[in-house]
């Protein structure tokens, strides 16, 4: 008897295996990854970051790893603390997860334009994408198709610290942004010669996990393979987690050190 095929595991399935029960949600993903507007938006975002300004990926990759991790972040999150829209009575947990998708999804487009203010130009780019994708998923509802482009709005706009988050859903988008943090991440910029302490504390991180947590809803660990990694949890995650006020007391994070310690850089570097 032959085996059953093994199921594709690319970052696109994983997205939508987390969406499967929603339908509204995966109409939104299936309609915005084939959006040749999005997709050049992403591609020229990492222009930007890599070609230019030797950052980290800023393109499809990010996305989709923060829309991972955005989801994920969200059902955990909500066994102990209810999305705004539902707490509001404006909406459902089918509402609050498109929400957060495409917060996740459309947070960084802003990047074609510069690094600084970027999260003000996604919003300005985001408004026309909204609402050619909520048409079709909330075709016959127009006062909806404005109340959660209004909610992802809020959301891009606050991924960066620079504002607070004022909704549950903003919050775990900021913080899914700083979850991309692992070291196939920060290999781009290093091997490019862009060594510094964000590069270098970033090659640490072996990998996130969200879960249940244990004294809070949610429990985030960091597993490491240098110390170093510590500067990338404190200055980029933990901020983004502290930034979101709403959600601080639902948070669990830890840094955990794995057994077998990476030697990041070599015996000798030549820095001048």
């Amino acid at each position: 008897m032959a085996k059953s095929p093994r199921p594709r595991n690319t970052l696109k399935d994983r997205v939508r295996r987390l969406l499967k029960d929603n339908e509204i949600c995966m109409r939104a993903f299936n309609e915005i990854e084939m959006d040749i507007e999005v997709q050049t938006l992403l591609e020229d975002s990492n222009r930007m970051a890599i070609d230019r300004m030797g950052y980290s990926d800023h393109g499809h990759t990010h996305s989709l790893i923060v829309t991972l991790n955005g989801i994920k972040l969200l059902k955990e999150l909500s066994t102990g603390l209810p999305p705004t829209i539902v707490q509001e009575e404006t909406g459902d947990m089918n509402d609050a997860e498109l929400i957060v998708m495409l917060g996740c999804y459309l947070h960084d487009i802003g990047m074609v334009v510069g690094r600084v203010n970027h999260d003000e130009f996604s919003v300005v780019l985001a408004v026309g994408i909204l609402d050619r994708i909520l048409a079709k998923v909330y075709p016959k509802d127009r006062k909806k198709q404005v109340h959660i482009r209004s909610h992802v709005m809020h959301a891009i706009y606050c991924h960066d610290v620079v504002a607070p988050p004022l909704t549950v859903e903003g919050g775990i988008v900021g913080i899914a942004d700083a979850l991309d943090m692992t070291k196939g991440r920060a290999r781009i910029p290093f091997e490019a010669g862009s060594i510094n302490i964000h590069s270098a504390s970033a090659l640490a991180i072996e990998d996130v996990k969200i879960r249940k947590g244990e004294s809070k809803t949610v429990r985030i660990e960091v597993n490491m393979t240098n110390v170093s990694g510590i500067f990338q949890i404190q200055e980029l995650l933990e901020k983004k987690i502290r930034n979101a006020k709403g959600l601080i007391d639902h948070i669990e994070l830890y840094a955990i050190m794995l057994p077998q310690e990476d030697v990041i850089l070599k015996e000798e570097l030549k820095v001048l």
